[in-house]
């Protein structure tokens, strides 16, 4: 599914938002990137509002860290009881804590930005009234790269610390994945690779890499990232794919941090990058008895 259709899907089946909208054609009134005329037979006989029309533009933003922008505009008639302070809440929990994959297989997540009112006229001198919800995309891209892989290594360790965990890049990712007190979502990425020293079998590497939990209980988040945090001071090193170890060079922490832009935790860890493979012993002359 495209990322239209996967958030589309999300809104539309959101118990705790449609039930506030009006019907179209059978279906909650949930549109985009317009929404039809208010003569449109879809309506039929029953009220036209609440309603609710999104628009995304996927252009990165640097300075605010994300890959798009997201826009949920709600619009209701002021004599209604569904006022949009009402179905606000219920938009930012359908898309709080939640991944969803399109078919190029990328993951994006939603972290609100503002909230804004607004008023408006229609033909028929009635006043409609709205709120414009924006968050701002998140792309988690897989992170996977070549031997010795940092990634893949931290990946698997969090995934042996917390086996009820969803891990990105560990576990099958669905075209939702909702994080959960029961079982949280981690993402590993790597942010920047240092070259060290050079030595005669190998090329010392600092690789950064920020470890982001998503959960939407905060005190489970907060000790789930410390103890994260615990066990890679204790081990300090993680074992790599080819069995090499990555030591841990530096480890912060900030559990105030967004973690859905920056991520809680950030490891530098050293790993080496082997010149040569290692050269069996074969076994010459053998002599064989039966």
């Amino acid at each position: 599914m495209t990322l239209e259709e996967l958030i589309y899907k999300r809104l539309s089946e959101a118990e705790n938002l449609t039930k506030h909208l009006a019907k179209y054609s059978g279906l909650p009134a949930v549109f985009t990137p317009e929404a039809p005329g208010d003569r449109e037979a879809g309506w039929g006989k029953s009220m036209q509002y609440p309603r609710a029309v999104f628009n995304f533009d996927m252009q990165a933003d640097g300075e605010r860290k994300s890959a798009g922008t997201l826009s949920v505009t709600l619009i209701c008639r002021n004599d209604s009881e569904a006022v949009p302070e009402l179905i606000e809440p219920a938009v930012k929990k359908a898309l709080k804590d939640v991944l969803l994959k399109d078919d190029n297989g990328t993951l994006y997540a939603f972290a609100w930005a503002k909230t804004e009112g607004f008023s408006m006229a229609e033909e028929k001198n009635e006043l409609l009234i709205g709120s414009d919800v924006r968050f701002d995309i998140m792309e988690y891209p897989l992170q996977e790269t070549t031997d010795p892989d940092p990634i893949m290594a931290m990946a698997r360790y969090v995934k042996n610390l917390y086996p009820d965990s969803i891990v990105v890049g560990v576990d099958h990712m669905a075209d939702e994945t909702e994080a959960s007190k029961e079982a949280p979502v981690f993402y590993c990425r790597l942010t920047e690779i240092e070259k060290l020293e050079e030595t005669n079998n190998c090329v010392w590497t600092n690789g950064k890499i920020a470890i982001s939990l998503l959960c939407p209980d905060s005190s489970t988040r907060l000790k789930m990232a410390a103890a994260v945090f615990n066990s890679l001071s204790l081990d300090g090193e993680v074992t790599m794919l080819d069995d090499s170890p990555m030591f841990m060079e530096r480890l912060t922490a900030n559990l105030k941090s967004d973690y859905l832009k920056d991520g809680q935790i950030f490891v530098t860890g050293r790993y080496g990058l082997l010149r040569y493979k290692a050269v069996g012993y074969p076994l010459r002359h053998p002599n064989i008895n039966y």
